[in-house]
């Protein structure tokens, strides 16, 4: 999920348990009853609908490969997983793409309505079923069909529904539908809504704002967005002519919140007697396999923060409102109403929604709406299901591009490696033909340049297969050179990818440790960029002896290290620095593109109130305030379950791990995205790597894939956190191919049984 998943936990814990806690605590009658909804790891369960015995074997860390005589058995018993693993984690996901929280939450929970529900996620889904794939559309039944089972024979429902005195309902095809719609949407783009502030840089300093902003290589977006610290990844692939082995490696680190448990990821295999052979991360909620391999081909994604947006203004007619007056001729607004169900309200709220034929209007005045447009709006749904179905089958490269090429609204850029020894890359993002320059402002509806002609064909999104180089990265860079035939304008970030850049350049061959190497690398390409100016700024106040220290610092973001804990404060402090005197911005927002600006070269960066150099003064005055710290004394990371918002339950349950010291920065392979206080000047790690792969095409069996904390949602299960120490210490789990290998490393086995 993307940032408002903090938000929703956290704020409705707030709200909902702080005040019945100690009741709760008394009527629950303590850990021994709530750990009766814990599931099952061995034994025997009855899922009436099975045709055959489904055996499921669990490593020791709760990681399950279900053996099933047909495909659609093994998709009913990942849903009857994922339910008794994550009951509550899917509830919240379902919720929040159908926009009905606030039945659960009350209020809290409407504000986030109010922004999901008008998107349509669920509205669309009723005409897109029926263009399903029958074959999908079975698994699809099979894995619904599963959860549904599981909560009919749960003995306890997890903690959280006992809380909130909750009961799910069925879960229908339509939900998981809804939610690939959502995800489409939120965790798949750097776009979650117009940015006010940015609006601001471009309304306050006009033509001035969009030459800073015009400047950054391979930037063209229209609408500015608000960053979430939620979405990055890291993936490369190696060719057999550049690895030790002799076969293909293949290493993957996507990029998500971490703070709040449980994690986005359940690690799963699927094996049936018709072929289906898979394993990776699936999303509880969903039945996709989304990063991992199948024995043929693997693979792993970045988001392609490709510009899928345009936010338009439109004068309203003076003589009907209702209508737009646009280039192409008037368009006339529609309305839809809406019911929200409040927990605590006696009758349902009623709000109204306006649309274009465009999209949906974001804001209205007497004179002008505003309108957003997103390529989802425009693309079948069902296509990204039956997308994920086939990369399941896909055996080669052609296949794999087939598939990963056609996945609705979905933007990303896929990784590719096989056991033939092929590496690739394809780009999924539904890229618009857009008739006008891209510039960073809000788009004039009365221009007949402005506007989309459809969009470029499957076929012609970017791909790689076999680069000379021998290797393929991204880390949410632009993907291609600058001879791609069309133009794709994007969000793009270039950090991580100079790191791992440097690190595919600087040695002939690799094997698969220089694959777990390279995930864990804490210098900062950040550091490594700008710490020379820091020397020279610390040089330059009179600090003789700490400027030597920065200079000969090798830029890697210990937490033992007092000179990343300086670098780092100093670097968040550089944006207020330079805008804060400037009331219509928001220097936070600023930060943004920081990097990619001084990277364009001193003259790119607007400074409306001092110079850079006094700017860094001032900054490095703030940053020494406090004194030298240590990172790892002034960036820690805390996971936090939900539950663990009151207090009193935090305790008794032990629900919170940490604080625990953090190293790295933005610019790291190992990444840390953390908010900064600058009161405190303290950061709090927010995000980072939510799962780590590393694949070894000469020994399936030696597959590695660690989680951030844990399998389990259920705070009071045995698989809650217990991938928390490899995470920290960077041990890799293997997770083997072979069935003979699965036996040796399982630990205990659940049968399935029809009646």
């Amino acid at each position: 999920m993307p940032g408002s998943r903090r938000v929703l936990l956290r704020s409705f814990w707030i709200s909902m348990v702080t005040v019945p806690v100690l009741m709760a605590a008394i009527w629950f009658g303590g850990r021994a009853w709530m750990g009766h909804s814990v599931m099952d790891y061995e034994g025997t369960a009855s899922l009436h609908s099975l045709d055959a015995e489904v055996e499921i074997l669990f490593d020791a860390r709760g990681i399950p490969r279900i053996y099933a005589s047909t495909d659609s058995d093994a998709f009913q018993a990942l849903g009857w997983l994922h339910a008794g693993e994550r009951l509550f984690q899917m509830e919240l996901i379902r919720r929040l793409a159908r926009g009905e929280l606030a039945e659960l939450f009350g209020r809290p929970g409407l504000e986030l309505d109010l922004v999901s529900r008008p998107m349509g996620f669920a509205q669309r889904i009723a005409d897109e079923r029926p263009t399903l794939d029958p074959a999908t559309l079975d698994m699809v039944s099979a894995y619904v069909n599963g959860i549904n089972r599981k909560i009919e024979t749960l003995n306890r429902l997890p903690p959280e529904f006992a809380l909130l005195r909750h009961e799910p309902e069925p879960w229908r095809i339509e939900d998981v539908m809804a939610i690939a719609y959502y995800q489409s949407f939120y965790a798949t783009t750097l776009v979650q809504r117009m940015s006010e502030a940015w609006r601001a840089v471009v309304e306050s300093y006009g033509d001035e704002a969009r030459q800073w902003l015009e400047v950054l290589d391979g930037w063209a977006r229209p609408t500015m967005p608000t960053f979430s610290l939620a979405e990055g990844s890291n993936t490369w692939v190696i060719s057999p002519e550049r690895s030790l082995t002799g076969a293909a490696l293949h290493a993957s680190d996507p990029h998500l919140e971490y703070d709040v448990a449980p994690g986005m990821w359940y690690a799963a295999g699927l094996h049936s007697a018709e072929g289906l052979n898979l394993v990776g991360v699936t999303a509880p909620g969903m039945p996709f396999v989304a990063m991992g391999h199948n024995g043929r081909i693997a693979w792993a994604f970045t988001v392609a923060p490709v510009d899928v947006f345009e936010i338009w203004r439109f004068p309203r007619d003076p003589d009907d409102p209702e209508l737009l007056l646009t280039a192409d001729g008037p368009e006339r607004l529609h309305r839809r109403s809406e019911s929200f169900k409040v927990r605590g309200n006696d009758r349902p709220l009623t709000r109204e929604f306006q649309y274009s034929p465009r999209g949906r209007v974001l804001e209205m005045t007497e004179d002008e709406v505003l309108v957003m447009q997103w390529v989802g709006f425009e693309l079948p749904v069902a296509e990204l299901l039956d997308s994920a179905m086939a990369i399941h089958q896909a055996s080669n490269f052609d296949e794999f591009r087939a598939a990963a090429s056609q996945v609705g609204a979905l933007s990303v850029n896929w990784s590719y490696s096989d056991r033939d020894g092929n590496i690739g890359y394809v780009q999924s993002s539904a890229i618009p033909v857009r008739r006008h320059r891209h510039h960073f402002a809000v788009l004039d509806g009365m221009n007949p340049d402005h506007g989309w002609d459809g969009f470029y064909p499957p076929e012609q999104r970017p791909y790689a297969l076999n680069p000379d180089q021998g290797w393929l990265a991204n880390a949410n860079n632009h993907a291609v050179d600058g001879n791609w035939p069309h133009p794709i304008p994007g969000f793009y970030k270039h950090l991580r990818k100079r790191r791992i850049s440097d690190h595919l350049s600087d040695q002939e061959n690799f094997s698969p440790a220089d694959m777990h190497r390279f995930q864990l690398d804490r210098t900062s390409d950040r550091a490594l960029s700008w710490k020379d100016w820091l020397a020279d700024t610390a040089t330059a106040t009179g600090r003789d002896r700490l400027g030597e220290e920065i200079r000969a610092w090798d830029g890697v973001m210990r937490t033992d290290s007092e000179i990343a804990g300086l670098f780092i404060r100093w670097w968040h402090y550089l944006p207020r620095a330079l805008f804060d005197g400037d009331k219509t911005l928001e220097w936070r927002t600023m930060q943004v593109v920081f990097d990619e600006w001084l990277h364009a070269g001193p003259s790119a960066v607007p400074a409306p109130q001092r110079d850079l150099d006094e700017a860094a003064r001032l900054a490095l005055d703030d940053a020494l305030r406090p004194g030298l710290w240590p990172l790892g004394m002034i960036q820690d990371l805390t996971i936090r379950h939900p539950m663990a918002q009151a207090g009193l339950l935090d305790r008794w349950l032990r629900l919170t791990r940490g604080p625990i010291p953090m190293g790295g920065d933005a610019g790291s392979l190992n990444v840390t995205y953390a908010s900064f206080n600058p009161e405190s000047a303290r950061l709090r790690a927010r995000a980072g790597a939510s799962m780590r792969y590393v694949m070894d095409w000469s020994d399936p069996d030696s597959f590695t894939l660690n989680l951030t904390l844990g399998q389990s949602g259920n705070p009071f299960s045995p698989h809650f956190d217990d991938f928390l120490p490899d995470f920290l210490s960077g041990q890799p789990w293997t997770v083997p191919w072979t069935q003979e290998a699965v036996e040796a490393a399982s630990t205990s086995k659940l049968t399935l049984r029809p009646r």
